[in-house]
């Protein structure tokens, strides 16, 4: 990914509306993890144990939790926290640090 596109998402990231930290739970920061390394849903059900529409629905939940729209913004989203030296949100019961 070219630093002008990261650099151009950090760049508007901070205008308009402040995203408020929302926490993750231990499934959907897998599901994070495995979007962002680019499988597709048929292959993180397969690697998850679940169905595709499962990780369909939790990929909206996650949307809406992040304020995101799609797998890109989602990936930029979390690629920009990484920079910031942020981790994903996590559900506070999970133990260590966020494996994103």
């Amino acid at each position: 990914m070219s630093n002008d596109v990261i650099i151009a998402f950090a760049q508007s990231s901070g205008r308009g509306e402040p995203r408020d930290k929302v926490l993750l739970s231990e499934r959907e920061q897998e599901i994070v993890q495995l979007v962002v390394q680019g499988y597709s849903n048929n292959h993180i059900a397969e690697m998850l144990f679940i169905k595709d529409l499962t990780v369909k629905d939790d990929l909206h939940g996650i949307f809406n939790k992040l304020a995101v729209s799609d797998r890109l913004e989602l990936a930029l989203y979390t690629i920009h926290d990484r920079l910031k030296g942020e981790s994903c949100p996590q559900h506070p019961e999970s133990n260590g640090p966020a494996s994103l």
